[in-house]
């Protein structure tokens, strides 16, 4: 079977992207353990980038003349629970760009349930070199994270 792929989708500048709760994500309650929506979080941005100039992928393999090769790390995350979310659930994970740093962006991202909010965190995500230290964006990847955001803030007028 080729060609299935999850998928979500864009939204004047949010990416929306859903997740079933499997029972691998609960504790022995049922519900999801709260660690695991680190993963969501994740999972909805590593999707939000896919076959994108900012993709994982894509900035792992630029050669050194431009800059490569690259990787993201999470510099710092911080997470609000509202509800819970059990097994069998469809939650929705949405990311947006709130800030494009020379070699870091601020992302806002959030889970709902049925429009309800269960979870939110505020991540600040770098890119580094393979020496560990911070590198700036490639141009490409640059473009995309600041396009996101204008139309995450266009649409907020």
């Amino acid at each position: 079977m080729t060609g299935i792929v999850a998928e979500g989708e864009w939204q004047d500048g949010v990416f929306h992207f859903p997740i079933r709760v499997y029972y691998e994500d609960t504790d022995v309650g049922g519900m999801v353990y709260h660690g695991r929506y680190v993963s969501f979080f994740e999972r909805v941005r590593t999707e939000s980038i896919r076959n994108t100039a900012a993709d994982v992928n894509h900035l792992f393999d630029l050669p050194e003349a431009e800059g490569g090769p690259l990787t993201y790390v999470v510099s710092n995350i911080n997470i609000r629970y509202h509800r819970q979310a059990k097994v069998g659930d469809v939650l929705i994970g949405h990311s947006k760009v709130t800030k494009v740093r020379a070699a870091a962006i601020e992302v806002q991202q959030w889970i709902t349930r049925d429009g309800e909010m269960v979870t939110e965190a505020e991540v600040l995500v770098a890119v580094i070199g393979t020496d560990g230290r911070p590198k700036r964006w490639p141009n490409s990847a640059r473009i995309c994270w600041q396009k996101w955001m204008d139309e995450a803030a266009e649409s907020q007028r």
